[in-house]
């Protein structure tokens, strides 16, 4: 028998499962069942509107941004144990949801439809935190284990910098006082990206009450910097990298240079050989911080690989072909979230990967 649209629509009308679909690039409301309905704290006069419209606090917390890229890209995505406030009349109740956005594509791979599923798992994720806080911390032994894989990925990078230059330099005595005047600069850059990669990595192996050494880091400037000393390991990967909004951030140097080093170096390292790669960073402001976004049209992620990825030494399994030591990754997933934010990848194979680092709102000194 063949199941007709009112008997899917009426079987999920009845699920427990919050669900909403929408079904326009502006996030028009299709339908939204009673659970997702209770969940909004919305009734039924919402159907037809923008979710936009009618709650403005989730374009201001950036889901909105999140669902008009998944209609974009047609890349789902999902989400776990993220935090939402929700307006329940007068006052506003902060919640944690997991939650799914499904893009519904046709035959020639462009979004119709973005299939929503969500689950408040606001209980759980405060157990956890009381378990979290009980728990005993790392082993010794693992610890030294991580402070060693750390170093010895992240170090490439500035050492490789530093191997390049000596070589040049010890070939070429009559250079230009100019060139070797930026070789030099390139020396004390990375000398110093050394010394933070040292710093914050034996930071995170300590007791997690270290402080971060926050400063005003104008990304603009710093992202460029870190594309040529990534593009300088790759030097035959050819990717074009597409930069918008670039806001500044009020954070650990050392820190945001991990991650952002580990995540250009990824998104280079794994690019599809295609004169049509690239890699678009660009951020938007919400209302609890800064969001930093991450797009490429590389090799993507098996879709059952990607709840494991943040792992220590776990890789795609479409990646055995290309070096890497799995430890990316996990150390920027243990980075973010020393310094309070977090990390959301949502990858399809053969398409790309999109993945949003959240920067919380620091008070300046």
């Amino acid at each position: 028998m063949m199941v007709n649209d009112s008997t899917i629509l009426s079987l999920l009308k009845h699920s427990p499962l919050a669900t909403a679909i929408y079904d326009t690039c502006d996030l028009h409301i299709a339908y939204a069942n009673q659970a997702m309905l209770d969940m909004w704290r919305a009734d039924d006069a919402i159907l037809g509107k923008t979710l936009c419209s009618c709650f403005p606090n989730f374009e201001r917390e950036g889901f909105s941004s999140i669902l008009k890229n998944v209609w974009k890209t047609g890349i789902t995505y999902r989400g776990h144990a993220m935090p939402a406030n929700i307006v329940d009349g007068d006052n506003k109740v902060k919640r944690y949801f997991d939650f799914e956005y499904r893009a519904m594509v046709d035959e020639n791979g462009l979004c119709y439809a973005i299939f929503h599923t969500a689950s408040d798992v606001t209980d759980q994720k405060l157990a956890y935190h009381r378990m979290e806080r009980q728990s005993e911390q790392l082993s010794f032994r693992n610890k030294l284990d991580i402070l060693a894989n750390t170093l010895s990925h992240d170090l490439k990078n500035p050492l490789s910098v530093l191997k390049l230059g000596n070589d040049f330099l010890s070939k070429n005595e009559n250079i230009p006082e100019k060139v070797s005047k930026r070789w030099y600069k390139n020396f004390s850059d990375s000398i110093q990206n050394i010394e933070s990669i040292i710093n914050q990595t034996l930071q995170i192996n300590t007791v997690r009450g270290t402080e971060n050494k926050l400063e005003e880091i104008a990304m603009d400037q710093k992202i460029a910097e870190w594309i040529k000393e990534v593009k300088m390991n790759f030097p035959d990967q050819q990717i074009e990298f597409r930069l918008e909004n670039l806001y500044a951030l009020y954070a650990d140097l050392g820190a945001v240079y991990q991650i952002f080093t580990n995540l250009i170096g990824n998104a280079v390292k794994y690019a599809d050989k295609t004169d049509k790669a690239y890699l678009n960073i660009h951020s938007e402001i919400i209302d609890q911080g800064i969001v930093y976004v991450l797009e490429d049209n590389g090799i993507g992620i098996p879709e059952d690989e990607l709840n494991k990825i943040f792992q220590t030494q776990v890789r795609g399994s479409n990646t055995s072909h290309r070096k890497g030591s799995g430890i990316g990754l996990s150390l920027v997933k243990d980075l973010i979230e020393f310094m309070g934010g977090n990390i959301n990848l949502s990858s399809q194979l053969g398409k790309g990967t999109v993945i949003r680092l959240f920067f919380p709102l620091f008070e300046k000194e």
